[in-house]
């Protein structure tokens, strides 16, 4: 076994910026160089590369070209970790997302693309390559609870169920999208006045999706997928408003999910500051 197998590899996508970027910040502090592979997802190769020399350019961090909403770009990226970077991967951070105001079918096939069949197909092409006991953290928000929470009991209980597969979360999906373009939200259980409605139901099916993801790979190599929302933080996707808290906490949020025991974590959970949270709450805070 080589030398750059033996290597803890950790990706993250959605990281020459923001959150992202300050986690792979973080990270190149924190990990000795001799034995830690980051790498640096990036859509846009050029500022994939422009964060990495705002980093200093680390000896252990890489730019990794990845689109997250292209089954292409996935494949293209699956091959070079396993061409360049051993072939295995110890923590995968799902942090790229994208959100948009409108409220169209549009908007909602673009969001949903990335933040949720993004993470789906990014974690399907990347289960092979995950060294035992590794770790898949999936970025959510609680913006998805707060959707969830402003919906129909019924419609609740088929997002948060455990009977739920992935074909029937996919159909889920598909009929939010639908239902935007025949405006029936409502008479499929959403309400139209909740705030960031197709984000949040991004984030709600990408918390679903983390437990199926959990309860099918748990017997996998002591696999561990968890959801982590950063909170509502300064960035440039919240407008880096006032209210918000610092990036660096959201970091710190997602951080800890790296480090922490095993022990301590619930496959499956759902997180914000090492604490796990309900899948459905009230509108405090992202």
């Amino acid at each position: 076994m080589s030398s750059t197998e033996q290597k803890r590899t950790i990706l993250v996508t959605g990281a020459n910026r923001g959150i992202g970027f300050l986690i792979v910040k973080k990270l190149a502090k924190e990990s000795p160089p001799n034995n830690t592979i980051i790498l640096l997802g990036s859509r846009d190769l050029k500022r994939g590369e422009d964060a990495l020399i705002q980093l200093g350019s680390p000896s252990n961090v890489h730019v990794l070209h990845l689109d997250t909403s292209s089954r292409e770009s996935i494949i293209r990226a699956k091959d070079e970790v396993k061409q360049k970077y051993g072939g295995q991967l110890d923590v995968v951070i799902n942090n790229a997302a994208i959100t948009r105001k409108d409220l169209n079918v549009d908007a909602a096939r673009e969001i949903l693309g990335t933040n949720y069949y993004g993470v789906k197909i990014l974690n399907e092409y990347l289960f092979p390559l995950m060294r035992e006991n590794g770790r898949i953290i999936n970025v959510s928000s609680r913006v998805g609870s707060n959707v969830l929470y402003e919906a129909s009991q019924s419609l609740r209980q088929k997002y948060t169920t455990s009977t739920l597969t992935k074909y029937q979360l996919d159909q889920l999906v598909e009929e939010f999208i639908s239902a935007i373009d025949t405006n029936t939200l409502e008479h499929l259980g959403y309400n139209i006045e909740s705030a960031d409605l197709i984000y949040g139901v991004s984030k709600a099916a990408l918390n679903a999706l983390t437990q199926l993801e959990a309860y099918e790979w748990s017997n996998n190599n002591s696999l561990l997928v968890v959801s982590v929302t950063p909170g509502y933080c300064a960035t440039d996707m919240t407008g880096h408003a006032p209210d918000a808290r610092p990036a660096e906490l959201g970091a710190d949020s997602i951080l800890y999910m790296v480090n922490a025991p095993r022990s301590e974590l619930r496959n499956g959970g759902f997180y914000r500051d090492g604490q796990q949270i309900s899948l459905i709450s009230a509108r405090i805070s992202r």
